[in-house]
């Protein structure tokens, strides 16, 4: 029998889950809006309706953690590091979140807030439990 890590949604490869909810929300739109080819911070802003300076801020901040490359012409993509972060983030969020619509009611924008918030809140520890326990329901 083939064991499987049910939990692995909820932590990134290999990184640990220190971001903020704010940090993840512009990672994961960073994320969405690469798939449609470059994407650049007006892009960002108009996505998250944020301001440039806000976006700006944000992206020196990624860029630092080795999250995103900053292009010329402010051209802004994911790193290797931060694609996979992302991809598990958005994994995450979609269990999470689905786990909290169906067994409390709560829209979709509540309840991916809420995903969000355990996300960030939760030391990893109580994060595994949590997903371990959504896993067996």
């Amino acid at each position: 029998m083939v064991s499987v890590d049910r939990t692995s949604f909820c932590f990134p490869k290999g990184e640990s889950m220190n971001l903020t909810a704010t940090q993840i929300r512009y990672l994961l739109a960073i994320y969405h809006l690469s798939k449609n080819g470059i994407v650049r911070s007006s892009e960002i802003a108009d996505s998250l309706n944020v301001s440039r300076p806000s976006v700006h801020r944000m992206v020196e901040q990624l860029f630092v953690m080795n999250l995103i490359m900053k292009e010329k012409y402010s051209s802004i993509g994911l790193t290797e590091k931060g694609y996979n972060m992302a991809e598990q983030y958005e994994e995450g969020l979609y269990h999470i979140s689905g786990f909290l619509s169906n067994n409390l009611n709560l829209s979709n924008d509540t309840a991916e807030n809420g995903a969000l918030s355990i996300l960030v809140e939760l030391d990893d520890t109580m994060l595994k439990e949590l997903c371990i326990r959504m896993s067996e329901m």
